[in-house]
Protein backbone atom coordinates (compact mmCIF):
# COMPACT_ATOMS: atom_id res chain seq x y z
CA UNK A 1 0.00 0.00 0.00
CA UNK A 2 1.33 3.29 -1.34
CA UNK A 3 -1.60 5.48 0.74
CA UNK A 4 -2.40 4.41 4.62
CA UNK A 5 -5.88 5.35 5.93
CA UNK A 6 -5.89 5.49 9.96
CA UNK A 7 -9.31 6.36 11.55
CA UNK A 8 -9.80 7.53 15.13
CA UNK A 9 -11.81 9.65 16.81
CA UNK A 10 -13.73 10.98 13.82
CA UNK A 11 -10.46 11.87 12.32
CA UNK A 12 -9.20 10.49 9.13
CA UNK A 13 -5.25 10.60 8.35
CA UNK A 14 -4.18 9.75 5.00
CA UNK A 15 -0.57 9.09 4.81
CA UNK A 16 1.50 9.24 1.15
CA UNK A 17 3.82 6.06 1.81
CA UNK A 18 6.68 6.04 -0.49
CA UNK A 19 9.37 7.34 2.21
CA UNK A 20 12.22 6.16 0.12
CA UNK A 21 10.97 8.20 -3.09
CA UNK A 22 9.80 11.52 -0.72
CA UNK A 23 6.46 10.39 -1.59
CA UNK A 24 6.51 11.37 -4.85
CA UNK A 25 2.87 9.74 -6.82
CA UNK A 26 2.82 7.29 -9.66
CA UNK A 27 -0.18 6.21 -11.10
CA UNK A 28 -0.50 3.34 -9.11
CA UNK A 29 -0.52 5.88 -5.85
CA UNK A 30 -2.73 8.19 -7.36
CA UNK A 31 -5.48 5.53 -7.58
CA UNK A 32 -5.16 4.65 -4.52
CA UNK A 33 -5.32 7.52 -2.83
CA UNK A 34 -8.89 8.71 -4.96
CA UNK A 35 -10.22 5.74 -3.21
CA UNK A 36 -9.02 6.92 0.20
CA UNK A 37 -10.11 10.48 -0.24
CA UNK A 38 -13.67 9.39 -2.13
CA UNK A 39 -14.22 6.79 0.65
CA UNK A 40 -13.47 9.36 4.02
CA UNK A 41 -15.51 12.26 2.15
CA UNK A 42 -18.31 10.38 1.85
CA UNK A 43 -18.05 8.41 5.65
CA UNK A 44 -20.69 9.61 7.76
CA UNK A 45 -18.26 8.78 11.07
CA UNK A 46 -14.90 10.91 9.39
CA UNK A 47 -15.22 14.66 10.26
CA UNK A 48 -12.16 15.76 9.61
CA UNK A 49 -9.70 14.86 6.91
CA UNK A 50 -5.60 14.66 8.20
CA UNK A 51 -3.14 14.58 4.89
CA UNK A 52 0.37 13.50 5.90
CA UNK A 53 3.36 11.54 4.24
CA UNK A 54 5.43 9.27 5.54
CA UNK A 55 9.21 9.85 6.14
CA UNK A 56 11.10 12.96 5.52
CA UNK A 57 9.20 14.90 3.23
CA UNK A 58 5.02 15.19 2.19
CA UNK A 59 5.09 15.10 -1.33
CA UNK A 60 7.71 15.38 -3.92
CA UNK A 61 5.46 15.73 -6.84
CA UNK A 62 4.82 13.17 -9.59
CA UNK A 63 7.81 10.53 -10.02
CA UNK A 64 8.92 11.58 -13.66
CA UNK A 65 10.46 7.87 -13.90
CA UNK A 66 6.81 6.62 -13.72
CA UNK A 67 5.74 9.15 -16.40
CA UNK A 68 8.65 8.12 -18.66
CA UNK A 69 8.01 4.46 -18.72
CA UNK A 70 4.14 4.62 -19.10
CA UNK A 71 5.04 6.98 -22.10
CA UNK A 72 1.41 7.35 -22.66
CA UNK A 73 -0.25 9.17 -25.68
CA UNK A 74 -1.54 12.45 -25.60
CA UNK A 75 -5.09 11.38 -25.27
CA UNK A 76 -3.79 9.04 -22.15
CA UNK A 77 -2.01 10.97 -20.41
CA UNK A 78 -4.72 13.86 -20.52
CA UNK A 79 -7.38 11.23 -18.78
CA UNK A 80 -5.12 10.01 -16.30
CA UNK A 81 -4.44 13.95 -15.17
CA UNK A 82 -8.03 14.56 -15.10
CA UNK A 83 -7.94 11.46 -12.51
CA UNK A 84 -5.36 12.67 -10.46
CA UNK A 85 -7.71 16.01 -10.51
CA UNK A 86 -10.72 14.59 -8.60
CA UNK A 87 -8.53 14.51 -5.46
CA UNK A 88 -7.59 18.13 -5.66
CA UNK A 89 -11.42 19.10 -6.14
CA UNK A 90 -12.81 16.23 -3.13
CA UNK A 91 -10.44 18.05 -1.10
CA UNK A 92 -11.58 21.12 -1.66
CA UNK A 93 -14.92 20.79 -1.83
CA UNK A 94 -15.96 17.91 0.66
CA UNK A 95 -18.08 18.71 3.22
CA UNK A 96 -15.61 18.25 5.86
CA UNK A 97 -12.71 20.00 6.79
CA UNK A 98 -9.06 19.29 5.47
CA UNK A 99 -5.75 19.60 6.91
CA UNK A 100 -2.45 19.23 5.11
CA UNK A 101 0.34 18.39 7.50
CA UNK A 102 3.55 19.50 5.94
CA UNK A 103 7.32 18.91 6.24
CA UNK A 104 10.74 18.71 4.05
CA UNK A 105 10.38 19.03 -0.15
CA UNK A 106 6.83 19.43 -1.00
CA UNK A 107 6.79 20.01 -4.77
CA UNK A 108 4.85 20.35 -8.11
CA UNK A 109 1.52 17.56 -7.49
CA UNK A 110 2.63 17.76 -3.95
CA UNK A 111 1.71 21.91 -3.46
CA UNK A 112 -1.38 21.31 -5.15
CA UNK A 113 -2.79 18.45 -2.94
CA UNK A 114 -1.31 20.99 0.05
CA UNK A 115 -3.28 23.94 -1.82
CA UNK A 116 -6.32 21.89 -2.08
CA UNK A 117 -6.66 21.59 1.49
CA UNK A 118 -8.74 24.02 3.83
CA UNK A 119 -5.74 24.84 6.55
CA UNK A 120 -1.54 23.93 5.65
CA UNK A 121 0.43 23.21 8.74
CA UNK A 122 3.74 23.50 7.38
CA UNK A 123 7.33 22.45 10.18
CA UNK A 124 10.10 24.92 10.00
CA UNK A 125 12.52 23.23 7.93
CA UNK A 126 9.36 22.45 5.07
CA UNK A 127 10.37 23.86 1.31
CA UNK A 128 8.36 24.18 -1.74
CA UNK A 129 9.15 24.51 -5.07
CA UNK A 130 6.48 23.95 -8.10
CA UNK A 131 8.95 22.32 -10.27
CA UNK A 132 6.57 22.09 -13.21
CA UNK A 133 8.89 24.64 -15.48
CA UNK A 134 11.37 22.98 -15.07
CA UNK A 135 10.12 19.77 -16.13
CA UNK A 136 9.21 21.07 -18.90
CA UNK A 137 5.01 21.27 -18.34
CA UNK A 138 2.75 23.74 -17.38
CA UNK A 139 0.93 22.28 -14.23
CA UNK A 140 -1.63 19.93 -12.39
CA UNK A 141 -5.13 20.23 -12.96
CA UNK A 142 -6.29 22.49 -10.28
CA UNK A 143 -2.91 24.17 -9.29
CA UNK A 144 -3.70 27.26 -11.45
CA UNK A 145 -7.34 27.83 -9.92
CA UNK A 146 -6.09 26.92 -6.53
CA UNK A 147 -2.89 29.08 -6.35
CA UNK A 148 -4.37 32.20 -7.59
CA UNK A 149 -7.08 31.78 -4.96
CA UNK A 150 -4.58 31.49 -2.28
CA UNK A 151 -1.52 33.70 -3.28
CA UNK A 152 -2.84 35.98 -5.33
CA UNK A 153 -2.58 36.69 -9.58
CA UNK A 154 0.59 38.10 -9.47
CA UNK A 155 2.45 35.66 -6.98
CA UNK A 156 0.94 32.58 -8.65
CA UNK A 157 2.08 33.48 -12.29
CA UNK A 158 5.67 34.27 -10.62
CA UNK A 159 5.04 30.88 -8.72
CA UNK A 160 4.56 29.15 -11.68
CA UNK A 161 6.67 30.78 -14.56
CA UNK A 162 10.15 31.80 -12.21
CA UNK A 163 9.79 28.03 -10.45
CA UNK A 164 11.67 29.84 -7.28
CA UNK A 165 12.35 27.51 -3.96
CA UNK A 166 10.30 29.06 -1.60
CA UNK A 167 11.35 28.37 1.98
CA UNK A 168 8.62 27.83 5.37
CA UNK A 169 9.23 31.61 6.43
CA UNK A 170 8.43 32.78 2.78
CA UNK A 171 5.41 30.23 2.41
CA UNK A 172 4.06 31.38 5.43
CA UNK A 173 4.76 35.05 4.47
CA UNK A 174 3.36 34.31 0.45
CA UNK A 175 0.21 32.76 2.57
CA UNK A 176 0.90 29.47 1.18
CA UNK A 177 0.08 27.86 4.25
CA UNK A 178 -1.42 29.13 7.27
CA UNK A 179 1.20 28.16 10.39
CA UNK A 180 4.44 27.16 11.20
CA UNK A 181 5.63 24.83 14.12
CA UNK A 182 8.81 23.11 14.85
CA UNK A 183 9.43 19.95 13.28
CA UNK A 184 9.20 17.85 16.42
CA UNK A 185 5.68 19.30 17.20
CA UNK A 186 4.12 19.10 13.79
CA UNK A 187 2.34 15.24 14.23
CA UNK A 188 1.25 16.31 17.43
CA UNK A 189 -0.06 19.84 16.49
CA UNK A 190 -1.87 18.70 13.68
CA UNK A 191 -3.77 15.47 15.18
CA UNK A 192 -5.03 17.79 17.99
CA UNK A 193 -6.05 20.32 15.03
CA UNK A 194 -7.77 17.74 13.68
CA UNK A 195 -9.96 16.34 16.68
CA UNK A 196 -10.60 20.05 17.76
CA UNK A 197 -12.45 20.34 14.36
CA UNK A 198 -13.84 16.60 14.63
CA UNK A 199 -15.70 17.65 17.69
CA UNK A 200 -16.63 20.99 16.38
CA UNK A 201 -20.17 22.14 14.79
CA UNK A 202 -19.30 19.50 11.40
CA UNK A 203 -22.33 20.81 9.52
CA UNK A 204 -21.34 24.68 10.09
CA UNK A 205 -18.26 23.68 8.73
CA UNK A 206 -19.84 22.13 5.38
CA UNK A 207 -21.62 25.25 4.94
CA UNK A 208 -18.94 27.50 5.46
CA UNK A 209 -17.01 25.78 2.79
CA UNK A 210 -19.99 25.88 0.22
CA UNK A 211 -19.85 29.50 1.05
CA UNK A 212 -16.65 29.93 0.60
CA UNK A 213 -16.47 27.72 -2.37
CA UNK A 214 -18.61 30.09 -4.26
CA UNK A 215 -17.41 33.60 -2.85
CA UNK A 216 -14.07 32.52 -4.98
CA UNK A 217 -16.09 32.89 -8.21
CA UNK A 218 -19.91 34.40 -6.71
CA UNK A 219 -20.87 37.78 -7.13
CA UNK A 220 -20.94 39.47 -3.43
CA UNK A 221 -25.42 39.21 -3.38
CA UNK A 222 -24.79 35.77 -4.71
CA UNK A 223 -22.92 34.90 -1.61
CA UNK A 224 -24.69 36.61 0.76
CA UNK A 225 -27.92 35.11 -0.10
CA UNK A 226 -26.31 31.71 0.32
CA UNK A 227 -24.82 32.60 3.70
CA UNK A 228 -28.24 33.91 4.80
CA UNK A 229 -29.69 30.54 3.47
CA UNK A 230 -27.21 28.44 5.56
CA UNK A 231 -26.84 30.36 8.27
CA UNK A 232 -31.06 30.33 9.17
CA UNK A 233 -30.45 26.43 8.65
CA UNK A 234 -27.38 26.44 10.93
CA UNK A 235 -29.29 28.65 13.90
CA UNK A 236 -32.68 25.94 13.19
CA UNK A 237 -29.60 22.92 13.69
CA UNK A 238 -29.13 20.57 16.74
CA UNK A 239 -25.58 22.20 16.73
CA UNK A 240 -26.96 25.84 16.61
CA UNK A 241 -29.57 24.88 19.59
CA UNK A 242 -27.56 23.09 21.52
CA UNK A 243 -24.59 26.01 20.65
CA UNK A 244 -27.30 28.78 21.78
CA UNK A 245 -27.96 26.53 25.28
CA UNK A 246 -24.23 25.83 26.37
CA UNK A 247 -23.77 29.53 26.10
CA UNK A 248 -26.13 29.77 28.73
CA UNK A 249 -25.33 27.59 30.26
CA UNK A 250 -21.87 28.74 30.63
CA UNK A 251 -20.79 25.11 29.58
CA UNK A 252 -18.89 23.81 26.75
CA UNK A 253 -21.33 22.80 23.93
CA UNK A 254 -21.45 18.66 22.54
CA UNK A 255 -21.73 19.11 19.14
CA UNK A 256 -22.83 16.54 16.96
CA UNK A 257 -22.65 17.89 13.44
CA UNK A 258 -26.06 18.25 12.01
Amino acid sequence: MTVLTHRTGGVATLTLHRPDRLNALTSEMIEELLSAVQAVSIDPEIRCVLLTGSGRGFCAGYDLGDAVEAEPRADEAAARMMLHAQIPVLLHRMPKPTIAALRGPVAGSGVVLAAACDLRIASRTTRFKLAFASAGRCGDPGGSFLLTQLVGAAQARALFLLDPKIEAEQALALGLVNELVDDEALDTHCAELAARLAAGPTGAYAAMKRNLNAAETGTLEDTMAAEATANAHASLSHDGKEAARAFLEKRAPAFRGY
